[in-house]
């Protein structure tokens, strides 16, 4: 019997979250797309945040960056944001990910989170960095591909800042993973944290970009 590695899970788990954002996004009415999100939001609330949240930032978070999600997927203006944020973020945890299991040693926030390094971040800069040059050309963007790079720079602290967030959470209520839902990454929360911290900044930005 062949017992599959954390990170074969993890890769197997990605892909098939991609997959089915992609599918929702590309070739099904938006409906489908805040069908799904609405579906996690509901699962991160009722199973996860009973476990590590603190009931009055509820409104605030993670219920406030799920809305403004399903109002870009309705907004003919905006919509196109929504590959930004989901890839650039997505691109920032891989790279954090590979780079700090791979070359990390100098620790970013040992109290809070002490898997996290400055390796890690880096390399998730560098990663999410190749991903926006690769995603600009398909983008209405109004600005030269250069003024990216202060906005990914951006992107990459509030993507940061929610996995210390949540990292911050799950110290508190003494937990490893949000829950055990998705194998190699714990929790849909686990996932989501950077995305939806992203999703307040771009969102405050979606008239500039």
């Amino acid at each position: 019997m062949i017992v599959a590695s954390a990170f074969e899970k993890r890769i197997f788990t990605g892909l098939v979250l991609t997959a089915l954002f992609v599918a929702s996004y590309l070739w099904l009415p938006p409906f489908f797309l805040t069908l799904l999100l609405l579906t996690i939001l509901g699962v991160i609330l009722f199973v996860e945040w009973p476990r590590i949240g603190i009931s009055a930032l509820t409104p605030w978070y993670p219920i406030l960056p799920f809305i403004l999600l399903i109002v870009l997927n309705h907004s003919y203006k905006y919509r196109n944001l929504l590959p930004t944020i989901f890839i650039i973020a997505a691109a920032f945890d891989a790279g954090s990910y590979f780079a700090g299991t791979w070359m990390g040693k100098c620790k970013l926030a040992p109290r809070i989170s002490p898997g996290k390094t400055w390796e890690g971040a880096l390399g998730g800069a560098i990663l999410s960095l190749i991903a926006t040059l690769l995603l600009i050309p398909s983008l209405r963007v109004k600005h030269a591909w250069c003024a990216w790079f202060g906005i990914v720079l951006g992107i990459d602290v509030a993507a940061l800042l929610g996995d210390l967030f949540v990292s911050w959470l799950k110290r508190r209520a003494g937990v490893k993973d949000c829950s055990s839902i998705l194998p190699g990454h714990g929790g849909l929360l686990d996932r989501f944290d950077s995305i939806l911290f992203v999703t307040l900044f771009l969102y405050c930005l979606r008239s500039y970009v």
